[in-house]
């Protein structure tokens, strides 16, 4: 069948915006008196707190004024209390976070259903004490009146008071306790020297006011002085409400505030979190060491025999940024394809030998699995070197001597605007690849710094990250069974038993942070990969999913914020045997190591051979392997727009449009199948969220997003909106489809970056979604598709529509009528939002109708009657 480029839409007409939908739940609350009963203790307890600490200042802090951070937690969210915040004086609005899953009780539950899971809303605020007696009077008078009139304003309050589950200070155990920091200082102290120093970040919180700020910081240079320790830097970017220090102590104070939690400095006020430095990272899924390494039954393939050098055009430029370890350039796999830009210097403190990963994801991105022997895109590649060798954790990581957030925002902004005196060094890239993750930041509820500053650069540069989800390679207990039990289970049970041991420990395979990013491409990874693995040669070992694709168990999992679609979608990421439980109960233990299966890439060795590979696999691959993608899909989009003379509306919008098309392919195909059956399921809500947080949209398939065929027509809309803004394109339908009883099917994806607004629950400045004019009534969502509500949370929403009725949805223009909506969300939209719109149209092969060639004659006729129009006018 013949292949056609893809087709651009006339720009839309302007209309009314579509109803958004959904709505939120029927909490049962406790009445006031009740509240009252439940609160006083709370409140006791944080007056004493208040009076404890400013005792303590008196006497360790002169002429420092208290502030304390009050903490409230409520169920279901108190809208916009931020509002009346603001008009309580000595009030600091910090920010508000959701809550998910908490255990209803008898005073708070679902009215519709007990046992039903509550959401709520943990609200921050800075306060002295005058601004704390205020609400504790507001609360005395409402326990005296519940009628009571609140002062002009304050009217929220009443709300609060009603939904409100808890209230305390911010206290020396949210700084320590879940951010890792204690388990990395007890995990250095073990080998540690007596003259060593520690360095970790010291989060604080972020104050409006500038002079407040270094205020804030000298405080901070005293506490550590005070310890003997040193205040290495500072980063502060107000885009994300960021304020963070670089701290260096001696071991023995290290010991001393493990030993003593009334440290000074770890009381700090203004200190929101301590955070270990030097372990962002993504462990690789290989190791020369694993116990396990049979060179006898695992074949190797260690060498890259072809390989065809096809030389770069010389007035090419990158279009995918690499932020990664530093590649070995000079390996034939890898020659004149990078761009190094290397402006710190890591280099020099880099031996060859530790070059590991920068190279394999370098040539992931450049050649594809060099197994499958794929075309070189036609770009070359920028590489900077994030990471460097850390020999305590024998991994590549960002070094412990910068603090993470301020290196990746100087190496963007680095790109697009320069630094220093230099000019913009890579102003062409439209996508930054980056494979990395805090493997002591899960997602649970509220947005790392990291994501949040990862959404603020993509919306302000216009950029878009491609975003590996993370790896957890830790072993898979099966509850209730036997080793012996499982061993002797078919195979197919012993997959069933494998992924339901997996789902069922979801909480410890979350994302990792920054993978949470609402406006990036968060990749997880499908056990896949070229290799033939002869298994029955392997004794003891499994490839549990017996080579059919499903979601690998190494992959972290969804729900994203806000309940959104995250991971986005799940690409090839390599296969990972299993050792086969032995002895006691069921557990399976993944196999490491660098022979197949996996993806073919190149690697340094000992030896300095230039030609020497390995097999890997990981979420860094599938996240590398879309940036490849990437960077194909846009050289189709430059020949689309250079052939309709529109090159600069698609480096205005090019970011959005790359977005869309990249997962515009994506489908849960036969893993649903597989899946389900797997999980047993039989409640559609329940299997649609394991599918979502395990599937995201599904596996992509890139090529169909590259052409068209006779019977398949792509087409690609973009524009930009302001609040309650609405356009409507209008794609034509093929008159023959009018008396054909044959099998069609719509996908229709919408992505644009929303500004980060990171003090509010509500995240984005922007709300956009589309809607299939009359869908609600003539197209049904079949139990495999995604949830309507889920995919209209985050910033790309994508939809599939099959059926031998879709005919019905056209108007009387014959045309099929999208429209996509934009609102306002957590604050007011200051620019028009750019997003970008692709729309495929397919029937079933063998039909008559040559679809991709009256869809192009409409499309041009519909040209046609607008340039009259704008004549006659």
């Amino acid at each position: 069948m013949s292949r056609h480029h893809l087709l651009l839409l006339p720009s839309p007409d302007s209309t009314s915006t579509a109803r958004r939908g959904g709505g939120g739940g029927n909490n049962a609350l406790p009445t006031p008196s009740r509240q009252i009963e439940r609160l006083n203790p709370a409140l006791s307890r944080l007056e004493l707190a208040i009076d404890n600490r400013r005792l303590e200042l008196r006497d360790s802090a002169q002429g420092v004024e208290p502030e304390y951070t009050l903490v409230l937690e409520t169920i279901g969210t108190v809208a916009e209390f931020y509002n009346a915040a603001k008009r309580i004086p000595g009030l600091e609005w910090l920010g508000e976070y959701e809550i998910r899953n908490i255990q209803p009780d008898d005073d708070f539950y679902d009215s519709s259903n007990r046992d039903k899971p509550l959401n709520g809303q943990v609200m921050m605020m800075l306060s002295d004490r005058r601004a704390i007696d205020q609400l504790l009077s507001l609360w005395r008078r409402y326990g005296d009146d519940e009628n009571m009139r609140f002062p002009s304003g304050l009217a929220k309050c009443k709300h609060l008071f009603r939904q409100l589950k808890d209230i305390r200070l911010w206290g020396v155990q949210d700084r320590l306790e879940h951010t890792g920091i204690l388990e990395d200082w007890r995990f250095r102290l073990e080998d540690a020297a007596d003259d060593e120093v520690i360095r970790f970040e010291a989060e604080l919180w972020f104050r409006n006011d500038l002079n407040v700020r270094a205020q804030t910081e000298a405080r901070l240079r005293e506490l550590v002085g005070n310890l003997g320790g040193h205040f290495v830097s500072s980063c502060c970017i107000e885009g994300i409400r960021y304020h963070s220090a670089l701290l260096e102590l001696p071991i023995e104070q290290i010991h001393l505030i493990l030993d003593d939690r009334s440290i000074e400095l770890v009381k700090c006020d203004n200190v929101m979190l301590f955070r270990p430095l030097g372990q962002m990272t993504i462990e690789p899924l290989w190791d020369d060491t694993e116990e396990d390494y049979d060179s006898d039954s695992i074949p190797h393939d260690d060498d890259i025999n072809e390989f065809e050098e096809v030389a770069l055009a010389p007035d090419s430029r990158p279009v995918v940024a690499l932020f990664d370890g530093l590649p070995v350039t000079n390996h034939r796999a890898l020659l004149s394809r990078l761009i190094v830009d290397d402006p710190d210097d890591f280099e020099s403190n880099y031996p060859v030998t530790n070059r590991v990963h920068g190279t394999a994801m370098a040539s992931l991105i450049c050649n594809g699995d060099l197994a499958v022997g794929g075309n070189v895109i036609a770009t070359p590649l920028y590489v900077r070197p994030i990471f460097k060798p850390n020999s305590l954790l024998n991994l590549e990581t960002i070094p412990d001597s910068v603090l993470p957030l301020d290196l990746i925002h100087r190496a963007v902004r680095r790109l697009f605007e320069g630094e220093g005196d230099e000019p913009a060094v890579a102003p062409t890239v439209k996508v930054i690849n980056l494979s990395v993750g805090d493997p002591t930041v899960h997602f649970t509820s509220s947005i790392s710094p990291f994501a949040r500053l990862l959404d603020w650069l993509s919306h302000r540069y216009n950029v878009l990250f491609i975003v590996s989800a993370g790896n957890h390679a830790q072993d898979i207990s099966v509850p209730g069974m036997t080793a012996r039990d499982f061993r002797q289970l078919p195979d197919d049970h012993k997959a069933r038993e494998t992924i339901k041991a997996v789902q069922a420990d979801t909480w410890n395979r979350k994302m990792l942070s920054p993978a949470e990013s609402i406006n990036s491409i968060t990749v997880g990874a499908i056990n896949s990969d070229s290799s033939v693995v002869p298994v029955a040669q392997m004794g003891g070992k499994y490839d549990i999913y017996l080579g059919e694709e499903m979601p690998a168990f190494y992959s972290a999992h969804g729900i994203g914020y806000g309940r959104s679609m995250k991971p986005d979608i799940l690409v090839e990421g390599g296969r990972m045997l299993l050792n086969e439980p032995i002895a006691s109960n069921a557990v399976l233990r993944p196999l490491n190591y660098k022979a197949i299966p996996g993806h073919k890439v190149p690697a340094p060795n000992d030896s300095g051979d230039l030609s020497y590979s390995v097999h890997i696999r990981g979420t860094s691959n599938s996240a590398a392997l879309t940036s490849r993608a990437c960077a194909q899909l846009w050289e189709v989009m430059v020949e689309i727009f250079n052939s309709n003379d529109k090159l600069n509306e698609l480096n205005r919008y090019g970011a959005q449009l790359l977005k869309a098309l990249t997962v515009h392919g994506a489908s849960w195909g036969a893993m649903f199948e597989r899946l389900s059956g797997y999980l047993e399921l039989s409640d559609t809500r329940k299997l649609k969220l394991a599918m979502s947080q395990m599937l995201g949209y599904g596996k992509p398939d890139f090529d169909r997003a590259m052409y068209c065929l006779d019977n398949r027509a792509t087409v690609l809309g973009y524009g930009a909106l302001e609040h309650d803004e609405a356009h409507l394109f209008k794609l034509p339908i093929p008159e023959g489809l009018g008396g054909v009883d044959t099998w069609r099917r719509l996908t229709v994806t919408l992505a644009w970056m929303a500004k980060p607004c990171s003090e509010y629950i509500k995240y984005r400045d922007s709300a956009l979604w589309f809607t299939v004019e009359g869908e609600n009534e003539l197209t049904s969502r079949p139990k495999s598709a995604y949830d309507w509500q889920m995919v209209r949370k985050g910033t790309l929403q994508h939809e599939v529509f099959e059926g031998e009725n879709l005919v019905v949805l056209a108007q009387e223009d014959r045309t099929i009528h999208i429209k996509v909506s934009c609102k306002s969300d957590a604050m007011d939209i200051e620019e028009p939002v750019k997003y970008g719109l692709a729309i495929t149209l397919e029937v079933a092969d063998g039909t008559t109708v040559n679809l991709y060639q009256e869809v192009q004659q409409g499309i041009e006729l519909q040209v046609q009657q607008r340039a009259r129009t704008q004549v006659q006018v």
